[in-house]
């Protein structure tokens, strides 16, 4: 009983420790689970300090990564913002460019310019809500405005009336664009833009610049400045250039032999008139003028002659059909033609009628020179003379005096009989040679005379045609042809 006894209580006694034992860690846990709840109350704790302290801190700051108008605003209160703001706008500087390079610049304290806050500042900090600082902490904020400043306006005009460009040394008023005349051509003269600010405007291109706080203005870009009135690019000057330079631009060279006679611009201007509405009218009349003077000066057509004859002597010539002749009508058109087209040529007029040259009277060096007062005549060739002979002329004492003058040859033939149906005179005489020149004057061989020279033309003269020996008269015609010049003088 004993024994079992003591085993009884042994046995109960194991139970009782497996009991403590067991007990143990659920002491244990608990403390754990305390601890934990602690911990966590003392977290959420300092959280809601620090957040608290952030609202405290973010009531008058404004939040990290702020910026206004560029300037760091990061846990700046209001009024250190201001006061930034401030001390910048005191320092503002306007540069004025001006035309032609000149610049000037008007400072805060030269107008009394300064920061007039008017709450942009104040207002921008009331959007950041202190109680969401946590979440704005990685977050950017930038805010502009125009700096709300005030100046002085009185002093500001004192400022524009010191700028470079409104002194009068330096102002130049504009000018137009116009056609100017170079003596044989017109030349487009582009407007000058000159230097003439308008005063009221630059001043309030420069409030405006100073209101929007602007650091810079340009007068010239603001439209300042005073403009021409009149442009290169008006459509009236173009049309008006346009038909003047081309009228002006057009170059004759006439070619007169060892002369030459330019019409250009010089004269071309002249003939010239311009309506208002840029319409330029040639004056045909002035054109027609033009020809005809150069006829005067230039056409020798029965004109006098100082002729140099054979032995180095001089005679006046008059009368003829020979030289040069402009045809005036048919010029007049063919100038007109390059006035019209504007061109540029050397040429020589239209002729109704050319001589062999214009040298030597019109002879040059290959020509027959017949002296009525010696009847004798020169025929040359090159400048030498290949025929000299004696001959007799028409009769003066019946009123068929060979007229002197300047002519050329009409043709030549061979042979031919000379006829007349004039009554009382008529004949019909067969020659071997026949040369004409003036009507029915011509050369001719006379078979039938045994003399020539002298004064025969005095009493026994011809009807008024040269009379040539055989052998003179066929010499000629081997060596005259048709325009072959030929000048009859007396002395």
């Amino acid at each position: 009983m004993i024994r079992g006894g003591m085993i009884a209580k042994r046995g109960k006694r194991k139970e009782d420790m497996r009991e403590v034992f067991a007990e143990v860690p659920k002491k244990k846990n608990s403390r754990w689970k305390t601890a934990t709840g602690i911990t966590l109350i003392l977290v959420i704790l300092l959280l809601g300090v620090i957040y608290a302290c952030g609202i405290l801190y973010f009531k008058d700051k404004f939040f990290t990564g702020t910026t206004i108008n560029s300037i760091e605003a990061s846990y700046d209160t209001v009024e250190e913002v201001e006061q930034i703001v401030a001390s910048q706008v005191a320092k503002y500087r306007l540069l004025v460019k001006e035309r032609g390079g000149y610049e000037d610049t008007i400072q805060a304290a030269d107008i009394g310019y300064q920061y007039a806050p008017a709450g942009e500042i104040r207002g921008f900090k009331e959007e950041q809500k202190a109680y969401k600082w946590p979440l704005m902490l990685f977050q950017s904020f930038s805010y502009e405005f125009a700096s709300a400043a005030t100046y002085n306006t009185a002093e500001l005009k004192t400022a524009v009336d010191g700028l470079t460009c409104l002194k009068p040394e330096m102002e130049k008023a504009p000018e137009d664009a116009k056609l100017t005349f170079n003596g044989t051509t017109y030349e487009m003269k582009k407007e000058q833009q000159g230097q003439k600010v308008i005063r009221e405007k630059a001043e309030a291109a420069i409030k405006k610049a100073i209101e929007t706080g602007k650091t810079t203005v340009d007068l010239e870009a603001e439209d300042c400045y005073e403009k021409p009135k009149l442009t290169s690019g008006d459509p009236t000057l173009r049309k008006k250039y346009e038909r003047l330079y081309h009228y002006t631009s057009v170059r004759v060279v006439y070619d007169f032999g060892d002369k030459k006679e330019t019409l250009d611009g010089s004269t071309i201007n002249t003939w010239l008139t311009v309506d208002e509405d840029g319409t330029v009218s040639l004056d045909q009349d002035a054109v027609a003028e033009y020809v005809y003077s150069l006829a005067q000066k230039y056409d020798t057509y029965g004109k006098t002659r100082n002729f140099e004859t054979h032995d180095g002597s001089y005679v006046e010539v008059s009368g003829g059909a020979y030289g040069w002749l402009i045809d005036q009508n048919a010029e007049n058109e063919q100038l007109l033609s390059i006035l019209k087209d504007g061109r540029q040529v050397e040429r020589e007029p239209v002729y109704a009628q050319t001589a062999a040259t214009r040298e030597n009277c019109d002879m040059g060096n290959s020509y027959v020179e017949v002296d009525l007062s010696r009847q004798h005549l020169w025929m040359y060739r090159d400048g030498v003379v290949i025929l000299e002979s004696d001959f007799v002329s028409g009769d003066t004492s019946k009123g068929n005096t060979t007229p002197a003058g300047a002519y050329a040859l009409y043709y030549k033939t061979s042979p031919f009989v000379l006829k007349s149906d004039t009554p009382g005179d008529s004949y019909e005489t067969p020659v071997t040679y026949w040369m004409p020149f003036n009507g029915g004057i011509g050369f001719h061989d006379a078979n039938w005379r045994g003399a020539f020279g002298g004064n025969i033309y005095t009493y026994s003269g011809s009807h008024g045609c040269v009379n040539l020996p055989n052998w003179a008269a066929a010499q000629m015609y081997e060596n005259i042809e048709a325009g072959y010049p030929i000048i009859c003088y007396y002395r």
